[in-house]
């Protein structure tokens, strides 16, 4: 498997659409990691493939010195916009969560929300996380579990249109087991966001526009794939919905890791 080519498909998978329009929704997961982390003013942090930069602000919001990277530069842009609008300090970087281009341990506090665990290269990215985290600092995580709303809908992605053979799921980062496998020992919880729409109709045509997984696999599909799949995600709307009066409250569980690197211990 070329994972450079892999990786250069995502990029330009997550470029479709506007990802900040799906991840804006969820800006109180970053807020509520960095929480967990007790990320203090005057740390340096770094978000690893941010997106629009939900967490990297919730960290320049406690006046830490903030850094966002992603391998899309137009959502870079985004996160520079919301933090000129708020005031905030925030620095960017285009950059690959698989060859982090920092030193060795440059940052008291690296994170991720829902995005380097999409990285082909699992074990190489779990190295570069640890490898910019100086010794003694903190490692924060929101990762999708296999297991209900989201973990359920990737599958769904991922049975009409099959990823290349060999790559592991994402979701390996939403479980203790695959999280002790790249990380090594990490103190998890399991933690729910909600997605909230006006109607079932709506999220289905939000996340075809915006969401570039699901853009891109409508985009290979023929006419009768787009219409199983069409279906599929209406029925996992449904099933999931919990709001009950014609709108969309879906409750979605993800795992929120924290870890502590040694001092004294290079990573592997």
């Amino acid at each position: 498997m070329d994972l450079a080519d892999v990786t250069a498909r995502q990029q330009r998978m997550w470029a479709t659409g506007d990802f900040h329009r799906i991840g804006v929704a969820q800006v109180g997961v970053g807020e509520r990691l960095v929480r967990s982390l007790r990320v203090r003013a005057g740390e340096r942090v770094l978000d690893v493939a941010a997106g629009a930069g939900n967490t990297a602000l919730a960290a320049a919001r406690r006046f830490a010195s903030a850094v966002a990277t992603d391998f899309v530069p137009d959502l870079l842009d985004r996160a520079r916009i919301r933090a000129e609008a708020e005031g905030l300090t925030l620095e960017t970087a285009v950059a690959d969560a698989q060859d982090l281009p920092y030193e060795d341990g440059s940052f008291d506090v690296v994170v991720s929300t829902f995005g380097a665990m999409f990285a082909p290269d699992q074990e190489r990215t779990a190295s570069e996380l640890l490898r910019v985290l100086r010794p003694g600092g903190r490692l924060g995580m929101a990762n999708w579990t296999p297991t209900g709303f989201v973990g359920e809908m990737f599958a769904l992605g991922a049975a009409a249109v099959p990823p290349p053979p060999g790559l592991r799921p994402p979701t390996r980062w939403g479980t203790p087991e695959g999280l002790a496998e790249l990380l090594g020992p990490v103190t998890v919880r399991t933690q729910t966001t909600d997605f909230v729409y006006p109607s079932p109709e709506f999220m289905l045509e939000h996340f075809r526009s915006w969401f570039g997984p699901t853009a891109a696999a409508f985009a290979v599909l023929d006419e009768a794939g787009q219409q199983r799949y069409t279906a599929d995600l209406l029925a996992l709307y449904l099933r999931h919905d919990e709001a009950g009066d014609g709108t969309v409250l879906i409750p979605s569980p993800y795992l929120e890791v924290v870890l502590e690197r040694p001092t004294g211990i290079e990573p592997a």
